[in-house]
């Protein structure tokens, strides 16, 4: 029965094998049981995927499903066009294939030889057709070609491969600049023709606005393009069908024999043969069995079919496609493909015969398709076909090249398949030239409106430009994200051309010719040589001893060897990382050593610790990395898209959502490995990947390393686990100091290390690569330096290092390592944005770990406590001047600057040690230096504002703080800044520390000092106290608060304490506010006035109303008699008259002047009698006036004595308490009331603790920078 609109088959999911006939036009397929084709599946969405029919062709379309819809293996977006044989993949869960209506019964891919043998019947029964005579088709499939701003040309199609592209040589020549020399080829296909593009092409075939991704049956009318619509090099493709021929002819249609017809130009694939199945040398298929069961040969002998036709053209110009086969342990065989079908098994009826216990009796077979092959694999295969690390499970369209592989739990087992195709190779070896004829100016980049579109995530949007000026030829970089480089060297503007100067942007690479550039893709074929490599760590002591090796691309190379071989020594040196001493590292012919940053971004490499937070989902690492690694040009739907990419490569997209540390170690090293594979480098380093992991898990990923190096990627693995060794390509075995005692396959160093085993250990055992160690181990057999020597003579050597390096001088002395002086790389993103990145990984990893972040958010609360206890033991009112006290201020204050600093320490102390081997990853990429310490920093910043608010906040509430909401604020800040540099502190810690555990003891040493020496504790000398950050918060604080402003703003303080005491009440009084009474009355200082006393207020004492008596003179002297005259002498001569009247007259004088004398006298005496009187009366009444003066006296002097004695009780104190603390502290005091002072203060306090964070900062800078891996 057949369906009218097509079928989809199930090929994996439930229900495999059963088949949907497509109920009309349009078919919806999802989870809601309305939808057409319902699955119940919770990985399906409710409407996940359309599958329609336009009238001209079918379509499948996702419908904004979660997990995907997949055409062949390619996640698809909008609607995309759809092939019979297509394989659709619902996620991960369901996978169909497509079938169309036809006129006779196609064959499923899983129908098995029955099958295929009924078939094969039936193109007998077409041959016969063929030979009968009928007309040829009235005109041959035609092929319009528009180049912009030309005339169509229209080619005939007639040969049976057609190559198109703009060299000369090509079947249809496009000239136009967006054109690969050979871009696509045309294959017949029945009485059609199925366009192919070529892996080299510069830019995509576009149908239905999507790029073409693999081979696409023409139908008639059918229109293709290159570059994009409205491009001025825009090139249109219209396909015409053969005139009566169905549209859409192809496999499905009738096959005809067809006149040839002569094409625009003499096609290289026409010329006559016989019959080159003669020569071609498959094995026989018996009669009755196998494909060609019931089929008889063609009458004539040169009779053939069209399509046979066709291929033995090809064959004959070109030589037949070949398919090599390689048993692991066993010599390679090559089988010539010559049959329509060829059978591929174990059992002996097969074509192919593969004596492999992995393989089944009939395990797949290969069907010709145009001048190509098909692989089809069989249902009954017990072991999987792996292509690109991913099981076949329908027919795949071989290429030239493709490597496929069979493999079982056994590594040892494997079996790989080459498929080797000339008439491929002719196009796939050409390199695609671009040429100037048709514009002067080409812009290159990953934007679908550039002339040649480079499809890599490390090429930008647009890249650069390359521009023709007369016979000249310039490149100019349009600051591109990962550079432009010209033989090596980052250009930076503009830069002129010469002959054969290389061009490298990504993994793209051009060399300019005469008058065109060649374009090479280097993703997926990359070469490394490793030439006479040393490693010289002293004069003495070389540990890598003139190593060469060569790996091939997508080869996968196992480094392993003895303790002290430099396995990780090695691997460095080829990476570039940790260069070698003599020697030279080339990469396709690229100096590893000299121009490093020309393929930086082709290299990955995974540390033996994972490189990845497990605080985040697989989903959320791979995307920040992503946005770190890939150009900011790269939106958001393709940055998803390519790490939805990389987690069903690891085979993750299942567990996205999954937080990394649930995982096991094995999906935690596949994350690690998946943000390496983000950019799709070509080259890829593990160190001991497999280190830790239990035998399961480690040979888990060693297949996955096999996967990722059959997608096109060299991978180059250490470790010390040699059980999967066998996986690999080649092994390089170290013996100890370095020398080289095997490079090969690991199948032939097991023979060639056999032969040093005895007879008796060959017959007790198979050889195994551990028994290798025990060998080398075995001094009898020679030491390390004769190893390899012995290797040197073995044909080993020649064959995998000397043959392929033989167009280098081996022999000659290796060259000293000079690397060339780079110059000043410009990373991919900007700081601002990265640091925007880098800020909301940190955020995002903060919100992750909710222990962490709760236990950061209440680290403050928790702490803020203490200030409670404290308050509840010290009392509320720490700054009253009565109930205050200095010592509980400054000690409660200095805790305040301490759990700022002391708590910002411990939260930081692990932030950047934690992440030390991802910081040393990232910056070998492209992470700078100054976002991701300011990523930091920032973080921290945000913390300590929360931190510091919940301590002022909670001190404000315990104590009565003076002030204002200014002093608040004031503190506020203050304390962030201290809290910030304790933060730094830590930071800085981190920086410090080699590993977690060391972190907080650093800490611990960096926090003390901070304590100790801060000048709070004890007073220090101020170049001391200076370097701590305590210090100056502390000042601030004390500054803020005013305590001991009033005396800091007292001149007399200034005074010595001998001139202190010298001043009387008086001056204390008039002039000091801190000293005398005014300590009690005027001074504001905490717990000053805690001896105050009423008395300090009282006036003294008044003295006695009395004045102290007047002790009474002694009496004067009794006055002294009176001296008289002396008498007057009678004369001698009484008889003298004249004698005696002068002697009677004298003598009456005498007597009058004794009179007068004696009356004097009289009157004195009787003076002096009054005034004794009245002396002795005072003199009386004088002992009882001192006495009642004395009394007085004593009791003033009491009361006065009291007084004063008292008012020092009070004032003594009060001097003391800021005599005790001003001598070593009067540095925290500062006048509140001189604004210029009190600023200046908090100002130089928060300069000198904005100053130890800068100088942190840049410490944490230089730390960082010398953690930096060589390059």
């Amino acid at each position: 029965m057949q369906t009218q609109y097509g079928k989809l088959v199930v090929l994996a999911g439930t229900n495999v094998g059963e088949s949907y006939d497509l109920p009309g036009p349009e078919t919806i397929i999802g989870r809601d049981p309305t939808v057409d084709i319902a699955i119940p599946l919770g990985s399906i969405s409710r409407r996940h995927t359309r599958i329609g029919f336009d009238g001209q062709r079918y379509f499948v379309e996702d419908l904004a499903s979660s997990n995907g819809t997949f055409l062949n293996g390619q996640r698809i977006s909008g609607r995309v066009a759809l092939n019979p044989g297509d394989r659709i993949d619902l996620g991960q869960s369901v996978s169909f294939t497509f079938s169309v209506p036809m006129a006779a019964t196609a064959v499923s891919p899983q129908a098995g030889l029955g099958a295929a043998a009924t078939q094969m019947e039936m193109s007998a029964t077409m041959m016969q057709e063929v030979r009968q005579p009928g007309p040829p088709p009235a005109e041959p499939p035609r092929l319009s070609v528009t180049v912009a701003g030309q005339p169509a040309q229209t080619y005939p199609l007639t040969g049976p491969v057609l190559a198109l592209g703009r060299a000369d040589d090509n079947d249809i020549v496009v000239r136009a600049p967006i054109v690969s020399r050979y871009h696509a080829r045309l294959v017949k296909v029945g009485a059609g023709y199925e366009l192919q593009p070529l892996p080299q092409a510069s830019n995509p075939v576009i149908i239905g606005g999507q790029p073409l991704s693999g081979a696409h049956l023409l139908r008639d009318g059918e229109q293709l393009q290159i570059g994009q619509p409205g491009s001025p090099s825009t090139v249109l493709l219209t396909y015409h069908a053969p005139a009566g021929a169905p549209a859409g002819a192809g496999a499905e249609a009738t096959i005809r024999a067809a006149t040839p017809e002569a094409t625009h130009r003499a096609p290289v694939y026409t010329q006559k043969i016989d019959n080159v199945l003669d020569d071609v040398g498959t094995m026989p298929v018996p009669a009755g069995t196998g494909v060609g069961a019931g089929m008889s040969a063609p009458a004539g002998g040169g009779m053939h079919t069209m399509m046979e036709s066709d291929f033995l053209q090809s064959a004959a110009a070109l030589g037949p496609p070949q398919l090599d086969v390689v048993i692991a342990g066993a010599t390679p065989q090559t089988y010539t493909l010559g049959k329509a079908r060829m059978t591929i098994g174990r059992a002996q009826d097969n074509d192919i015969v593969i004596p492999s216990p992995i393989v089944s009796r009939h395990h797949a077979y290969l069907e010709r398709v145009g001048t190509s092959y098909q692989l089809v694999p069989l249902a009954e295969a017990s072991n999987p076909v792996m292509f690109a690390g991913r099981p076949l499970t329908s027919a795949h369209r071989l290429q030239h090249k493709d490597l496929l592989r069979i493999g079982g739990q056994d590594p040892g087992s494997m079996v790989t398949l080459n498929y080797r195709s000339p008439t491929e190779a002719r196009e796939v070896e050409a390199a695609p030239a671009i040429d100037f004829s048709q514009k002067n100016l080409l812009t290159f980049g990953r934007d679908a409106n550039n002339d040649i579109v480079l499809t890599a995530p490390t090429v930008s949007g647009f890249h650069a430009q390359i521009e023709r000026v007369g016979q000249r030829y310039r490149v100019r970089d349009l600051r591109s994200s990962n550079g432009t480089f010209v033989n090596g060297e980052r250009i930076e503007g503009e830069v002129w051309l010469k002959p054969n100067d290389n061009v490298r942007m990504g993994s793209f690479r051009f060399v300019m010719g005469q008058d065109q550039l060649a374009q090479y893709d280097d993703s997926g074929g990359l070469r490394v040589e490793t030439i006479g490599v040393n490693k010289w760590v002293r004069k003495d002591l070389n540990i890598l001893q003139n190593i060469s090796l060569v790996f091939q691309p997508r080869e996968f190379i196992v480094v392993v060897g003895q303790s002290g071989g430099g396995k990780t020594t090695l691997v460095d040196a080829i990476a570039g990382y940790r260069p070698a001493t003599h020697g030279q590292v080339r990469v396709n012919n690229i100096d590893v050593y000299r121009s490093f940053d020309a393929i930086r971004n082709d290299i990955g490499y995974v540390p033996q610790k994972d490189i990845i937070h497990t605080e985040l989902t697989i989903f959320q690492a791979l995307d920040y990395a992503a946005q770190l690694r890939m150009p900011p040009d790269t939106t958001k739907a393709e940055r998803h898209q390519r790490v939805q990419e990389v987690m069903e490569d690891l085979d993750l997209a299942h567990r996205k959502d999954t937080q990394i540390s649930r995982l096991s170690g094995g999906q935690q090293k596949r994350v690690s490995i998946g943000v390496e594979l983000l950019t799709s480098p070509g080259l890829f380093f593990l160190d001991e990947p497999t280190s830790g992991l239990d035998p399961g898990t480690e040979t888990a990923l060693m297949q996955l390393m096999r996967r990722l190096a059959d997608q096109g990627r060299t991978i180059v693995l250490i470790t010390h686990a040699t059980k999967n060794v066998m996986l690999a390509d080649k092994v390089v075995f170290l013996a100890r100091g370095g020398h080289l005692a095997w490079f090969g396959p690991p199948d032939e160093a097991l023979a060639y290390f056999d032969q040093y085993r005895t007879d008796r250990e060959r017959r007790a055992r198979e050889m195994e690569f551990d028994e290798i160690y025990a060998i080398l181990e075995n001094e009898s057999l020679g030491k390390a330096a004769d190893w390899g020597e012995r290797f040197k003579e073995h044909p080993a050597y020649q064959q995998y290092v000397a043959e392929p390096l033989a167009h280098r001088d081996l022999a000659a002395q290796p060259e000293n390592v000079v690397a060339a002086p780079q110059p000043k790389r410009k990373r991919q993103v900007s700081s601002l944005r990265q640091l925007k990145i880098l800020s909301a990984r940190n955020l995002r990893i903060l919100t992750r770990d909710r222990f962490s972040l709760l236990l950061m958010l209440a680290a403050a609360p928790i702490v803020s406590m203490l200030d409670v206890i404290l308050s509840l033991a010290l009392g509320r009112n720490l700054f009253d001047v009565r109930e205050g006290s200095i010592q509980n201020v400054m000690i409660t204050l200095f805790l305040l600057s301490v759990y700022g600093v002391m708590v910002g320490g411990l939260a930081q102390m692990r932030e950047i040690v934690k992440e030390q081997d991802i910081y040393k990853r990232e910056r070998l990429v492209n992470l700078r230096l100054f976002p991701y310490i300011l990523s930091k920093v920032w973080v921290a910043a945000l913390l300590a504002l929360y931190q510091s608010f919940v301590y002022v906040f909670v001190h404000y509430l315990v104590f009565n703080m003076p002030g204002s909401w200014l002093e608040f604020g004031l503190i506020y800040i203050t304390l962030t800044l201290a809290t910030m540099s304790g933060m730094m502190l830590g930071l800085f810690a981190s920086a410090v520390a080699p590993n977690s555990n060391s972190a907080p003891l650093i800490v611990v040493l960096l926090v003390l000092p901070q304590i100790v020496l801060a000048g709070a504790l004890v007073p220090l000398p101020g170049f001391v106290t200076g370097v701590t950050s305590t210090r100056w918060a502390y000042q601030g604080f004390m500054a803020i608060t005013g305590a001991g402003s009033d005396v800091a703003a007292d001149a007399c303080w200034t005074l010595s304490e001998e001139e202190q005491k010298a001043l009387t009440t008086e001056q204390k009084v008039t002039n000091c506010r801190c000293l005398g009474p005014n300590v009690l009355r005027e001074c504001n200082f905490p717990g000053v006035a805690a001896s105050y006393s009423s008395v300090v207020d009282q006036p003294p004492p008044s003295p006695p109303d009395m004045e102290e008596p007047q002790r009474p003179p002694n009496p004067p002297p009794e006055p002294a008699r009176p001296e008289f005259p002396p008498q007057p002498v009678r004369p001698a001569d009484e008889a003298d008259t004249i004698a005696q009247a002068e002697y009677f007259d004298a003598l009456e004088k005498w007597q009058a002047e004794v009179e007068e004398i004696q009356s004097a006298f009289d009157e004195e005496l009787e003076s002096w009698r009054a005034e004794v009187a009245i002396i002795q009366a005072q003199a009386d009444a004088y002992p009882d006036q001192l006495n009642a003066y004395i009394e007085a006296q004593r009791n003033y002097q009491e009361q006065l004595a009291l007084y004063e004695a008292s008012r020092a009780a009070a004032i003594l104190p009060a001097e003391e308490t800021i005599r005790t603390i001003y001598p070593g502290f009067s540095w925290t005091f500062t006048n509140k009331e001189d604004p210029a002072a009190y600023w200046g203060v908090i100002g130089r306090a928060w300069a000198a603790l904005g100053l130890v964070n800068l100088i942190l900062f840049v410490a944490i800078v230089i730390l960082q920078k010398r953690k930096d891996v060589t390059k």
